[in-house]
């Protein structure tokens, strides 16, 4: 397995990045831009995005999609959306295939198409027999995730003109969704959500072109990091203040753990400053994938919490809260669960026992957000040992040359 050795000589912060697009709004992007067949002109797309422009061919037969192929996807993605004819079979890792999709597929089923499961009711794997979607999506219960949500907004442009999405039941105050929303309106789609219903134009105006924003997620290693630091004073380029993404909070969850933010024209300086709190409570159901790097923040500050709404950490590309909790043990740290039926809250009572005598082997599960949650770390005079580093790839490609850039050494054992 492949491991590296991740060290600072000091624990000053000081360099300029600049960090990639945003993944969330570009995926959207690209499937507005693939749905109404316009060119993909965004100005600022990641290598490995671009790499994910889809055929101009489309695609007959069987396609297999698994091992979580995002690209393979995203290719077939015109072909799937627009026609619906052909067989695919969608499988995915074997943490994807943990994932309940039942609620989903019903819906889909009720529009037409025929899905069968392949392993286990209710879940990936699946196969899918295109024949032409048909019928207009009527009502979702909103209790089933922000991405379907999501997901039908995009696609309601190959949709008859009448179609209304109505959201009933548990209606989520999802920035997702908000997000989706503001980014169809942006590219000449009137919709509105008025948390009972959202209402969307069939007609998409071609001729837009969209500049992705740099991504507030990646950005949250890098206030981690100054909160952890003894001095910082570092630049990130183009991260936008008034951002529709909803981890730009990040600037703002970190103003009391000690990280000051100026806003800049070219983007912001982040600096060291005064820790405000003793204790930490918060509710991260709209930021769930900052987690991570609040709960080993907060054990590395010996800083008490309560973070609640993190139910869904259970099925991301590992169960996080098993990896925090095992990982964060190593630390001195106990992390517990608190349930209350299906509401779980992440608790710490502020002692931890870091040595900086001898090093300290970390797992990621090959998780992405772990392996660049723990890292940070290493800025605290921790000689860390960091396994399958590479899992960073998946949101952050540059994160390690960035980690260069200011001043961390790397070492591959």
């Amino acid at each position: 397995m492949l491991i590296y050795t991740i060290s600072k000589g000091d624990r000053n912060l000081s360099g300029e990045i600049s960090l990639a697009p945003s993944k969330s709004i570009s995926n959207r992007d690209i499937v507005i831009r693939a749905l109404r067949n316009s060119k993909f002109d965004i100005k600022a797309i990641s290598e490995k995005d671009a790499a994910k422009v889809i055929d101009k061919l489309l695609r007959k037969g069987k396609v297999t999609l698994d091992k979580g192929d995002p690209a393979k996807a995203i290719r077939f993605l015109r072909a799937f959306l627009t026609y619906f004819k052909g067989e695919w079979i969608i499988t995915g890792s074997a943490e994807m295939r943990k994932r309940p999709v039942g609620d989903v597929i019903d819906i889909l089923h009720n529009q037409g198409l025929n899905i069968k499961y392949l392993e286990r009711d209710g879940f990936p794997a699946l196969k899918i027999i295109g024949k032409g979607l048909k019928g207009s999506i009527t009502r979702v219960d909103a209790s089933i995730c922000s991405q379907f949500i999501s997901a039908s907004l995009l696609i309601s442009q190959v949709l008859p003109a009448e179609d209304v999405v109505g959201l009933k039941n548990r209606i989520i105050n999802s920035p997702y969704i908000d997000q989706t929303i503001r980014l169809l309106n942006y590219l000449g789609v009137n919709s509105n959500w008025d948390k009972q219903e959202i209402l969307v134009e069939h007609q998409l105006n071609d001729g837009t072109e969209m500049s992705i924003e740099p991504d507030w997620l990646s950005a949250s290693y890098w206030y981690q990091m100054a909160a952890l630091a003894s001095k910082a004073e570092f630049k990130i380029n183009g991260l936008n203040p008034e951002s529709v993404q909803s981890d730009a909070i990040v600037k703002e969850i970190f103003e009391p753990l000690g990280v000051k933010t100026i806003i800049t024209e070219k983007g912001v300086i982040i600096t060291k400053a005064k820790r405000k709190i003793k204790t930490f409570e918060y509710n991260f159901s709209n930021n769930p994938d900052l987690v991570p790097t609040l709960v080993v923040t907060c054990v590395a500050l010996k800083i008490p919490f309560r973070f609640s709404g993190i139910e869904i950490l259970r099925h991301k590309d590992t169960d996080r809260v098993m990896a925090l909790q095992t990982q964060m043990i190593k630390l001195g740290a106990k992390i517990k669960v608190e349930k209350k039926g299906e509401l779980e809250t992440l608790t710490f009572d502020g002692k931890s026992k870091i040595s900086v005598k001898e090093p300290i082997t970390f797992s990621t599960f090959g998780d992405h957000r772990i392996a660049m949650a723990l890292a940070p770390l290493s800025i605290l005079g921790l000689k860390l040992n960091l396994e399958d580093p590479r899992a960073v790839s998946k949101s952050y490609p540059c994160y390690w040359d960035d980690y260069k850039k200011l001043g961390f050494q790397i070492v591959q054992i």
